[in-house]
């Protein structure tokens, strides 16, 4: 088994006593921007082209470059492609749990690019020869995932770390009106649906419906069946308020006010089932002090989540033709104080062969404020022309994810210890893209793309993590002689390998299963725009 688990997710697991982890503001602060068909075709390498909608996001000064209006629309395909396997335990090539290999598909129709930007000409032959004024709104991030594994095991089971993560608990505690402001809610869901319980006279003490008690020894049962599945949506989206202004057409400088909403909606579970439920022997006691024998069938827990929030920053930058066909262009980007609220929920069903004992029980929903600063951004890029027939472009951006930072809308010192957390496990993240487009005739256009981003997680020793994105892209583009324009692209995300424990060692020496996840993301686009 590797234990190469991602730092994010290490941190979550291990020191976190909040219910915010390190990943969250991962998640909340990175960006995978979509944008328009010929953006995304050429790789997003536009920091130094402008002229299209898709441009403002990475340069302000990109609606200043040409010399006329524009409005147009992207509507999109996401194709999230995710297969989820165990990993093998060092030395062995078998899976440790979750031995079967899945793959999951899931689609969701997106409007990743709106928006409209006008272009007014001052008249004059020089100087200041025109201003523009802009909305638009840009994804910036897509949350699609689905993930689903499963597999049998002898060793461990979900019951038996929810009894674990019990331990301590006095069950009246478990049980009381107030047991979610006192205690771990999963605690509470396990006991409250039957699948774990105190044994042996302890009132403290807590076993697994799946488990079974030998002297003082508490080991599985028998064989289990095991599943889990995470299902997530949602995405980071910027709205636009956009300023340019071209002097000379030979320097072009643009702002954005940039408004981020975010939506993330997750679905995360865990189910067990007894492989024979004549192995399952449960002693039920009942109100008149008699026992009733039965057999486990099977568990599931369901997490629910979702997170809500709302931004603002500035972004200013540049175009500059020193010289004809080349372009030179610089945009940087204030962090971000997002407001957060999240709001999540326990249910757990547990079933047995005599369906009189079958348990149900959820917490309702809790919620919870904070605030989450993501980095500041700077990019720039080149890019030169042929004439009217070739576009070359790349570009570079850097984002320093070390400079995150938790707030609380209560005390001041909530969040100290996850911010040196931030600074010990992330440092710089470096993108760089590369775009090109082909006019073999006037109207028809051909483009292609590549982008690399580097992980700007580390580990405990400070060495950055290898967990790299990739993407590549593709597109067409038609432009008629009048106003109308449309653009298509496919962009292929390249994910990196993610590995996680599905629930954490409660056993000593005796490892919980590790999940491995990898993934990719299918994006179609269609732009459809009008010039004026």
């Amino acid at each position: 088994m590797k234990k190469t688990i991602t730092a994010l997710l290490l941190i979550a697991a291990g020191v976190q006593v909040s219910a915010q982890t390190i990943g969250d503001a991962y998640t909340f602060s990175q960006n995978n921007y979509a944008g328009t068909a010929r953006t995304v075709g050429m790789g997003n390498a536009v920091t130094a082209v402008g002229g299209d909608l898709g441009t403002i996001e990475f340069n302000p000064a990109g609606s200043a470059v040409y010399g006329y209006s524009q409005f147009s629309l992207t509507p999109s395909i996401s194709i999230s492609s995710m297969t989820a396997q165990g990993t093998p335990l060092s030395g062995t090539n078998e899976p440790y749990g979750f031995q079967d290999n899945n793959i999951m598909r899931y689609p969701k129709f997106t409007l990743p690019s709106v928006g409209a930007v006008m272009n007014i000409k001052t008249g004059r032959h020089s100087g200041i020869k025109s201003w523009s004024f802009g909305f638009v709104g840009h994804a910036t991030n897509n949350f699609l995932r689905d993930v689903y594994a499963s597999g049998s095991n002898l060793n461990t089971s979900y019951a038996g770390f929810l009894a674990n993560m019990a331990n301590g608990y006095e069950a009246d505690a478990l049980l009381a009106s107030n047991a979610l402001d006192q205690c771990s809610w999963r605690a509470v869901t396990a006991y409250q649906s039957n699948m774990i319980s105190t044994f042996g006279g302890h009132t403290n003490e807590y076993i697994g419906i799946t488990e079974r008690l030998d002297g003082d020894n508490i080991s599985l049962a028998d064989e289990i069946n095991q599943y889990y599945g995470w299902i997530r949506t949602g995405s980071k989206y910027d709205m636009l308020f956009n300023f340019g202004m071209n002097i000379s057409d030979r320097f072009f400088i643009g702002a954005n006010l940039g408004i981020t909403d975010i939506t993330l909606q997750s679905n995360e579970y865990w189910k067990e089932e007894a492989v024979d439920m004549k192995n399952f022997a449960i002693q039920f006691k009942q109100d008149d002090g008699t026992s009733k024998d039965t057999y486990f069938d099977q568990l599931r827990m369901n997490y629910l989540y979702e997170a809500r929030g709302a931004g603002a920053y500035l972004k200013a930058g540049f175009i500059a033709l020193p010289v004809n066909g080349l372009r030179i262009g610089a945009a940087i980007q204030t962090p971000t104080v997002i407001g957060i609220t999240e709001y999540y929920g326990y249910e757990g069903r547990t079933s047995f062969a005599d369906s009189e004992f079958d348990a149900r029980w959820n917490t309702g929903e809790g919620s919870y404020e904070y605030k989450v600063r993501s980095p500041f951004r700077a990019n720039a890029g080149i890019a030169y022309t042929i004439g009217n027939f070739a576009l070359v472009s790349a570009d570079y951006e850097m984002a320093d994810y070390s400079l995150m930072k938790f707030d609380s809308y209560s005390y001041s010192d909530e969040y100290s210890d996850l911010n040196y957390d931030i600074r010990d496990y992330f440092g710089v993240s470096h993108s760089l893209r590369a775009g090109f487009e082909l006019k073999p005739m006037p109207q028809f256009a051909i483009r292609t793309g590549y982008n690399l981003t580097t992980s700007p997680e580390k580990d405990g020793s400070g060495k950055y993590i290898s967990a790299n994105r990739q993407a590549a892209s593709f597109g067409l583009g038609y432009s008629s002689s009048g106003s109308f324009f449309a653009d298509l692209a496919c962009r292929f995300n390249f994910l990196p390998n993610e590995y996680f424990l599905v629930y954490e060692d409660y056993i000593p020496n005796v490892y919980s299963p590790e999940l491995c996840t990898r993934g990719s993301l299918t994006e179609v686009l269609l732009t459809l725009g009008w010039r004026f």
